[in-house]
Formats: C-alpha cells, structure tokens, sequence
C-alpha cells in the first residue's frame, strides 16, 4: 500500500507550523528533506503551496504532486483483534465508545495497539483521506478520555462528516467532574501551545479561536458539569476548565491530579482526596455525540459513564445525582 496523494487535516493539529507537521508526520525523514520538499511546491494545502511559518487549521487538505523519496513514507496499520464497543454501524460509518487509555492512532512512543488497528481488523474498507496510519479516523480523542467518536468507511462519508465538524452540525457533549464550581457560561477564549511547556495547550493571546459551553449541573467540592464543544481544539475543555481555575478532576496535566487537593479546605480534603483516587486519569466523558448521516438521517448516541467516572461521581455526591445519564444535548 502506497502513501496517499491526499489527505486530511486532523484536529490536534491546529496551530501546527507547516514544517513541523510534516516533520511530525513524517519523522524518519530529515529537517533538510522536508524542507526542501517544501521548498520544491510538490506539497500544497488547500491546493496553495505554503510557506514553512504557515499555521495548521483542521479540514484541510494536503494534497502531494510527488515524493522526495522513492521508499514509502507512511506504512500501514497492522490490523489487531483489539475489543472495540461499536454503538451503531453501517456500510457507510461506525460509531465506537472508545474505553479511557486506548489511543486513537499510532504516533510517537505508541506504534500499535490502538484504536486504528482494531479498526483495520474490524473493517474491510475504511476511509484513506488521513493515510494509512489513521483509516477511517474523522475525529479523535485523548487517550485518557473515554466515549463516543465516529469512524467513516469510505471517503465520501468522511467528507461529509469533517464538513459537519467544520460547520458543527455533528455537535458532541462530554461530562467531566471539575474542581469548585465553574459557572454556568459560555468560554471563548483562543488556545494554542504553551510557551513555556511544549507539551501543552494554554489560552494564549495569537491562538485559534476556541469556545466551550459550560453548565453545571450539580456542585460541590467537585461539580457535574456538562461541556458543549463549538470548536475542536486539541484539550479544548481541559483547558477551558483550567483557564476559569477548575481544571477537570485528576487531569495531571493540567493541575486537577492529587497535587491539587492543597488548594482545597481542610474539612473537605478528605471528600477529595477520595474522589480523585476514584479515577486515575482525567474525569472526562464524551457522553453525546449528533450527527448527520451521509445519506441525510439525524442520528444521536449516547454512552454511560465508565466505571471509574461512576465511582468519582458516587464520591463527589454521595447523596446521588438527580437524573445522572439525562443530560440534554446542545441545540442546533
């Protein structure tokens, strides 16, 4: 299988320079060959060739007129019979519930094992738009975030569906537990690395535009809150939820792990110590996901919680949660 002529712009790769995610996509290739290929105009996005300092937007389109070189950039996936919890499927697409800590598609440091290669074990056919190492990959999630992501099965869907994140007629709602009480509000704020630690995200001056809807729907030491992507940048809600001071419970990343049980009060330091035990990793669901079909068809999902979301759920409310899995979905 050849590398493909085209593909597709993912999310996580808003804000890149133009040179580094061709370095990153390509990492056996040298800085020199990459920018010499940039040089060349044998490379475009959006049909323009581009200058290295140009910045990333997801649904774009890369488009190659020829390699610099002859062997085969990009390999692909190795098909793995890895369990997959698929909601709904058809010829056309795949709804999955993804389980916290199983990755999207290989990168660095994760070359197998992912969902990408159940997903090749799985299907026969799946979407080529974002090459080999991502069949059928529209979306994705972070590895330690649990819930719902659609897969195409043909090129075309695909289009379809990265239009709709575009223009966000394919909405997605996550729970997440959050320190304190945000408020009930609407974050637009723009993200982008972080100066000062690279492997982060930050609400940064001169980042892409990013809002988040929030709405709490129980408090306490750790709220409920119930998160409406319009934007889908790489931690959108993760960030958000740090930037307003409540980042989301056990995100290590993002200061809501255990170091954060010093900035809550004495009395209440058990009751939290014992709801971030609850879950080792962020407290982040992706619980409702509407779409259109390709064939025009509104389709809505939505997943329970995990196990560990349930039991840092029970511990922030121990009296119980009223209504816990009939949060609504965002409107149109």
């Amino acid at each position: 299988m050849t590398a493909p002529s085209s593909w597709q712009v993912e999310e996580e790769s808003f804000d890149e320079r133009w040179d580094r995610y061709l370095a990153g996509r390509f990492p056996h290739w040298s800085r020199t060959l990459v920018q010499g290929w940039l040089k060349s105009g044998q490379v475009l996005v959006d049909g323009e060739a581009r200058k290295a300092s140009f910045r990333m937007e997801p649904g774009q389109f890369v488009q190659v007129l020829g390699w610099p070189v002859k062997a085969d950039p990009e390999r692909p996936v190795e098909p793995q019979d890895i369990p997959l919890s698929v909601v709904w499927e058809d010829a056309r697409m795949a709804v999955i519930d993804k389980p916290a800590g199983l990755t999207v598609h290989p990168g660095a440091g994760c070359p197998d094992g992912t969902l990408a290669n159940a997903l090749a074990h799985r299907y026969r056919n799946l979407s080529g738009i974002n090459g080999p190492t991502r069949p059928g990959i529209v979306h994705r999630l972070d590895r330690d975030t649990s819930g719902l992501l659609v897969v195409a099965l043909d090129d075309d869907a695909h289009r379809s569906l990265a239009s709709q994140l575009v223009d966000r007629s394919l909405s997605r709602t996550y729970d997440a537990l959050a320190w304190g009480i945000p408020a009930s509000e609407r974050v637009d704020a723009p993200i982008g690395r972080d100066p000062h630690h690279r492997t982060r995200m930050a609400v940064v001056a001169d980042g892409r535009s990013a809002a988040t809807r929030f709405r709490v729907r129980q408090a306490g030491v750790a709220s409920l809150v119930e998160c409406s992507l319009e934007t889908g940048r790489t931690h959108q809600i993760r960030v958000h939820l740090a930037y307003r001071g409540h980042p989301v419970v056990g995100d290590e990343l993002y200061g809501g792990g255990e170091g954060r049980l010093v900035q809550i009060q004495p009395m209440e330091r058990t009751q939290a110590r014992t709801i971030v035990q609850a879950i080792r990793r962020q407290c982040l669901h992706a619980r409702a996901l509407r779409l259109i079909h390709p064939d025009g068809r509104e389709l809505r999902f939505e997943s329970p919680w995990p196990s560990d979301f349930q039991a840092a759920v029970q511990a922030a409310f121990p009296g119980g949660v009223a209504d816990p899995q009939g949060l609504s979905l965002p409107g149109p």
